[in-house]
């Protein structure tokens, strides 16, 4: 990706204490029974009280998110706002459903099919902010935060002046719990959500949450850090899922022995994990690695809460130990992080960040 490409200001809301920029995670919150929500902030602080009492409860965390992006990033207008969800709003297009079948398709509430649409997210921060620019929603599944992330940087490429509002967001409803069940998507039996790397068994934990990110072509006083590049690869051999990696650093005239830090998306799926681990024994084998769906589970824009966390261990400098993974030796100074992230085993993704 040719330019500049800088996060200027980020908000955040998952199952921990995110809310708050300032907030380490060095007090986590645990789960028991396989299904993370959001740890919200008091929303009246941030939406008006007649807004907010319309709103869903994921369109209050996703308003919420973009509201602290903003915020954090001194900014009262973006010039593009880009959304990603891999399944929208499911508890509000259930309610719709629902209503249908009960009121035999007569005198139905417009309200849930509203709200349920993929787009009600960006609209909502678009008349919130009242921004006529560019406003766009992914729903790509496991690359839906990916391809918005690829649209905002070509636009950042093309106007590095420009600013650019991506957001990502996805809940854990229930109806996709059950059909993730089925699945084998989620475990079947009910453990602690911080023991998820030591289980050994087929499937993960579900969890949401809301992320946004305001970024430029120009760095500023408070930027975040830089976002280099990033890949993505669908249902790759592990020669390709290798091939790739090495590829791509190529391409960014990086070595692997120049990434101070890994971010791995491993799961705690001991069958869906394998060719990732097997990359990390080998071509990753030298470089320090944290691990994160323990602290925010398994959604399909889960690797937005990675892309928060590595923009944090840059301006910090200090990994918490929630995040550690048991004998690693981690680097005093980080300066580059790859983020290597799956989804379910087939939406393989590649994300360079640098200080």
């Amino acid at each position: 990706m040719e330019g500049k490409h800088y996060i200027n200001g980020i908000g955040i809301i998952t199952p921990q204490k995110t809310f708050a920029n300032e907030e380490s995670l060095d007090d986590v919150t645990s789960y028991h029974g396989n299904v993370l929500r959001c740890i919200t902030p008091d929303f009246k602080s941030f939406i008006n009280p007649t807004q907010l009492r319309r709103l869903s409860r994921m369109l209050r965390i996703g308003l919420t998110s973009s509201i602290l992006c903003l915020k954090d990033a001194g900014a009262k207008m973006p010039d593009s706002i880009i959304t990603a969800t891999g399944y929208g709003f499911l508890e509000e297009t259930e309610k719709f459903l629902r209503e249908i079948l009960d009121r035999g398709e007569k005198q139905l509430t417009p309200t849930f099919f509203m709200q349920g649409t993929y787009n009600a997210l960006a609209g909502l921060v678009a008349l919130s902010l009242k921004c006529t620019g560019y406003n766009s929603t992914y729903v790509s599944r496991g690359f839906a935060f990916e391809n918005a992330l690829n649209d905002g940087l070509m636009q950042i490429t093309e106007n590095p002046s420009s600013t650019v509002l991506i957001g990502a967001y996805d809940e854990a409803a229930g109806v996709q719990y059950k059909t993730g069940l089925r699945h084998g998507h989620y475990k079947s039996e009910a453990i602690d959500s911080l023991q998820l790397f030591e289980t050994g068994t087929s499937g993960t934990i579900q969890g949401e949450g809301a992320a946004f990110f305001f970024m430029t072509g120009t760095r500023v006083a408070n930027t975040w850090c830089e976002v280099m590049d990033l890949r993505t690869e669908f249902k790759p051999t592990y020669e390709e899922l290798s091939d790739a990696l090495h590829s791509f650093l190529s391409k960014n005239q990086m070595r692997l022995s120049e990434i101070d830090l890994l971010v791995s998306g491993v799961s705690g799926d001991v069958e869906r994990d394998q060719m990732l681990l097997k990359l990390r024994k080998t071509s990753l084998r030298n470089i320090a690695e944290i691990r994160f769906k323990h602290l925010c589970g398994e959604y399909c824009t889960a690797i937005s809460f990675a892309m928060w966390l590595g923009s944090t261990i840059f301006k910090k400098q200090v990994i918490a130990d929630a995040i550690k993974v048991a004998g690693e030796k981690y680097p005093s100074k980080i300066e580059t992080i790859l983020i290597l992230n799956h989804y379910l085993g087939r939406n393989w993704s590649f994300v360079l960040l640098r200080r």
